[in-house]
Order: structure tokens, then sequence, then C-alpha cells
């Protein structure tokens, strides 16, 4: 199956919650608030996202399962479904606390979707991740039920422009007025804090900051690796899987053999396996560029 160059959403997939603000709609030209997340080439089975072809559009689990090998190239033996899930949270007052089990804690509560291992890149606000200190199964049973002291032995950390966390399972973790990327593999296996399975899946003992922080603008976990480039003239790449562009600031023009593609602030585009070669060239733009391995 021959795919563009250069793909992109045929309708913005954008998600309500109570927690959502306006960044998302106004960046995006809508004019909708409460538009807590916007799911960026989503092929979760919950909320997959639609993605332009010549013959119209088409939902990326199904696109996937035709054009497996075009997508991924050279992962196309080690993947059975599409391995990410790439959002943007507009967090307007504060995400729920929650963790995400492990793989062993899932399949001892009978679970039939993968774990979800996860990275945020925030563009402002503050985050809350992993315990700050050792607690017995005692002293957390005793405030569990209580989010604000909870929330007190939690390492709390204020953002600077694109600094980068790494959420394993295990590691409980919120966010308050917030913009963020969020990459992960592609689950949504989550616990909220009062969810009686949270107390298993929860690390008590402390997580370090050297544990979560990753380096600025840069992450790099077993399943995927992102960036955020500076674009300054052009940057020429060639690929061997699926890359996926994100426009953070400005504006890039993507070039292949094949053809041409505006990314505006915004918006995403993924960059199939078959492209083989691309450039990205602006005199002044910021792009995620996000890789699976």
């Amino acid at each position: 199956m021959e795919l563009p160059s250069f793909m992109f959403q045929a309708t913005e997939n954008l998600v309500e919650r109570p927690w959502g603000g306006e960044w998302i709609s106004l960046m995006k030209g809508f004019r909708k608030k409460g538009i807590g997340e916007s799911w960026e080439f989503s092929a979760h089975p919950s909320n997959p996202s639609q993605v332009f072809l010549k013959k119209g559009s088409v939902k990326l689990t199904e696109l996937f399962v035709e054009a497996k090998k075009e997508i991924l190239g050279e992962l196309s033996d080690k993947y059975t479904a599409f391995p990410l899930l790439v959002k943007l949270l507009d967090v307007s007052g504060r995400l729920d606390l929650h963790v995400h089990p492990s793989a062993k804690v899932a399949e001892s509560f009978g679970e039939t979707e993968g774990e979800k291992q996860k990275a945020w890149i925030v563009l402002k606000g503050t985050v809350y991740v992993g315990l700050s200190e050792n607690l017995t199964k005692e002293n957390f049973e005793e405030i569990i039920g209580d989010e604000k002291l909870v929330l007190e032995k939690l390492n709390k950390f204020e953002s600077g422009i694109y600094d980068t966390f790494l959420i394993p399972p295990g590691v409980l973790h919120t966010a308050e007025n917030s913009r963020i990327v969020e990459i992960s593999t592609n689950s949504e296996l989550t616990y909220g804090l009062k969810d009686e399975k949270a107390k298993k899946a929860i690390k008590i003992d402390r997580t370090q900051e050297f544990e979560v922080r990753g380096k600025k603008g840069k992450v790099e976990t077993e399943f995927f690796t992102a960036e955020v480039l500076d674009v300054a003239g052009r940057l020429d790449f060639t690929i061997n899987t699926f890359n996926l562009l994100l426009c953070l600031e400005g504006y890039a023009l993507l070039r292949s053999e094949k053809g041409v593609a505006d990314l505006q602030k915004g918006y995403s585009c993924l960059v199939p396996a078959s492209t083989g070669s691309y450039a990205i060239q602006s005199e002044k733009a910021k792009v995620l560029r996000i890789i699976p391995k």
C-alpha cells in the first residue's frame, strides 16, 4: 500500500476533561472551553484518530492493519499494534493523582491492556512525581484517603519550558496549571488514588529526582526517543521506522522526494517508514521528533 510521505489527521482528536482549559482549542483554531487533551495520531481502541489518505479518511487502527510494514519499517516484526500514544495536555487546575500499574501488578488483576510507560515534556507548570520520602504500608494507608496529605508527600517540580520527566509504572504523579506533551506506550491503564487497585500498584519507597528527571528537551526510554529540535534552516533525516513530528513553536516546511507539506504550531505529522528520507525547513521553529524503538 502506497502511503503519503507526510500524513495528517483528518480531524483533530480533542477530549474534554473537567480540568481542561483553552490553550489547546485556541492553538488549533477552535473556540471551545474544557479541552484537556489532544490525542495526536492515536491508535488506541478507545479513541482512534482519523488519518487523511487520497481516497478519504481512515481510522489509524485500521490503516495500521493494512499498512503495518510501510508505517513501522524495520520494527514491523516487533509490534502487533501501533506502539505509541502521544497527547497534548492542558491542565487548568490539577489532574487527579494517579498511577500506572506494572505489568506484574496488572496481570495480578487480570488486566488485558499492556503496561503504560510514559514521559512528560513540560511546556509550563508544576508537576508532582513520586514520593519524597519512604513510607510504610501503615503510613500510606493512613493518608491515602486524603489527596491533600498525599500531595504533601510527593516530589514537587516547578518546571521550565521543555523540562522532561520519566514516569515509570508504580510512581504516583499529577500536574497542576500545566501544559504538557505526554508520550507513552499505547496503553491507558491507569488507577486513580481512590481505586482499591492503586494500593497495590503504588511504589511507597522514595523516588529520587535523578530517577525521574530527564534531559531538557530530550527523552530516552527503552520504548521511544523524543527530542525538541531547534530548526533554523534545514535538517535532513533518513528513517527506518515512522517519525511523529509535533510543531511546538513557529512554522515549518516538510520536504521529501515525493512532496512538500506545511507543519503549523500545535499540529502533528506522521512520517511513515516508507518515506525513507525527509527534511524539516524553517527560519525559526521548535519541532518535537518522536521515534519508536
